[in-house]
């Protein structure tokens, strides 16, 4: 039942966060008498939601664990065997904090609206804070729908997400699920009042008119192409476009790949990163996997006799090895144990020196992002639904070869392909090279993608019988057990 208690503690009044987040805290008790009641407490109350986003179930622990599921990763069994069922489920975190965050979002939209304009420096200025809360609010019920739902079913399907638009209490936590179809439906309506009201992209701390089209525009090409619908796929298209040509200049690619990592959330290149507050205590909040969970997870340094370099990589690792990439993103890290001083050779764009090392480094590292959207994958989308939207294949791979071209180092040279199969395997390959660990688009391109007649997925993990039920987790036991209007996805009870 604890999940059940978050929720009503949160409703009783303590909105908690992180110290100054994003320079405004949140420092009063949500109730009728007492809650959002100028410009500044409505400012203070969309920290909050940022503020719930700062936790490992929304960085390294989610997007490395679907990098597990997608089988190119292995960190821990039950993801990469997608063996979890609801009485055993090890990742049950992730679906209270999702919750906490749209908890977060629900009181600050209630709030601002009905706050008087007048309190506002403008009708504008109003607007983009509404529009800024509903942009996460959309981004938030996505996460939960992609990884709790059946997101890739028919409209009806009864598998969509417990939809909440209001603040949790004891007169509505009993709520059923919403179709698939309704899911979707309420997550492009926040999306869209983002894309319509919300600022001009400034800082990926935060979220904003163009994050709220990438959103609708990654969302339209998953739904798209599991429904085969060319008109979803067209309209991503659309937005892709629309960014490319409209975003400022703020939003850009970085010419050396290697500085999107040092600079890490004060790169151009991501439109909304996960942005750790400086309280002192980054790497804690940063969580376990991508501070020590990824370091050990690599290759262990010095090799052993027959052993092979692989920084971790279940599947993959030859065509990896082979990109000029791939000495940017993985190198020898020391162990995030103060107790072990073993090397090992992994994925350091994310880990970046380790626990320890990062901690005794001058400065001190503790950069540690979640890069929720990078410029890149505008690139790699717009290949992806151009070619699924009938373009030729010097089409489709035109937008690759030109996001490559932009790289000054490393240089990547241009791609060619001669049949709709190999065109395929290349954007593909493309989209785990340049966004492995970083936001989960590696696990579900492995869904979408076919090799030889069938999703990826089941060529990289030939050993592991795929179960399409089990592409979601199963709503946590607790969650159950307080929401009796609540049905489990099937075959994972």
């Amino acid at each position: 039942m604890r999940y059940l208690y978050i929720g009503l503690l949160f409703a009783a009044g303590l909105l908690q966060s992180c110290e100054g987040f994003l320079e405004d805290e949140p420092k009063y008790a949500l109730t009728d008498k007492n809650s959002i009641t100028d410009y500044e407490k409505a400012k203070a109350a969309i920290g909050g939601i940022y503020s719930r986003t700062q936790t490992g179930e929304w960085s390294g622990d989610l997007y490395v664990r679907l990098a597990s599921k997608s089988g190119l990763y292995k960190y821990g069994d039950q993801d990469y065997e997608m063996s979890y069922r609801e009485q055993d489920f090890k990742n049950e975190r992730i679906w209270p904090n999702f919750y906490n965050a749209l908890n977060a979002a629900n009181f600050a939209i209630s709030g601002i609206e009905k706050l008087d304009v007048a309190k506002f420096p403008s009708a504008e200025a109003k607007d983009n804070l509404i529009a800024e809360a509903r942009t996460l609010r959309g981004w938030i019920n996505l996460n939960i729908l992609l990884n709790f739902g059946h997101w890739w079913a028919e409209d009806a399907s009864a598998y969509g997400l417990v939809y909440r638009d209001q603040q949790s209490d004891l007169s509505n936590v009993q709520q059923p699920r919403v179709s698939v179809g309704e899911s979707y439906q309420r997550i492009i309506q926040d999306l869209d009042f983002g894309i319509s009201h919300g600022a001009v992209f400034k800082s990926s701390r935060y979220v904003s008119k163009q994050f709220a089209q990438a959103i609708k525009a990654k969302l339209l090409l998953y739904r798209g192409a599991a429904l085969g619908d060319n008109t979803m796929l067209t309209e991503s298209l659309d937005l892709v476009n629309s960014i490319l040509t409209q975003s400022p200049s703020a939003f850009a690619m970085e010419a050396k790949l290697e500085d999107v990592y040092i600079k890490a959330w004060d790169t151009n290149e991501s439109l909304f990163s996960m942005y750790l507050e400086n309280n002192g205590n980054r790497t804690f909040y940063a969580g376990y996997v991508y501070t020590k969970g990824v370091v050990s997870n690599g290759t262990r340094l010095p090799l052993a006799p027959g052993v092979e370099l692989t920084a971790g990589l279940q599947y993959g690792a030859d065509w990896y090895k082979a990109d000029p990439r791939w000495p940017i993103v993985t190198g020898p890290v020391r162990s995030g144990e103060t107790w072990d001083e073993t090397k090992y050779h992994t994925f350091k764009k994310v880990c970046r020196l380790g626990a320890v090392a990062g901690l005794q480094a001058t400065p001190v590292d503790e950069k540690y992002t979640v890069y929720h959207f990078r410029y890149p994958e505008l690139y790699l989308m717009k290949s992806e639904l151009l070619a699924r939207t009938g373009a030729s294949i010097t089409e489709a791979l035109a937008p690759i070869n030109q996001m490559r071209a932009k790289r000054v180092s490393p240089v990547l040279p241009a791609l060619q392909a001669t049949s709709k199969d190999e065109l395929m395997d290349l954007i593909f390959k493309e989209i785990v090279m340049e966004t492995f660990l970083e936001n989960g688009s590696e696990f579900f391109a492995t869904l979408r993608f076919q090799k030889d007649g069938k999703p990826y997925i089941e060529t990289i993990k030939d050993d592991v019988q795929f179960q399409q039920n089990r592409v979601c987790y199963p709503i946590p036991k607790e969650e159950i057990l307080a929401n009796k209007l609540i049905k489990q996805n099937p075959e994972l009870n």
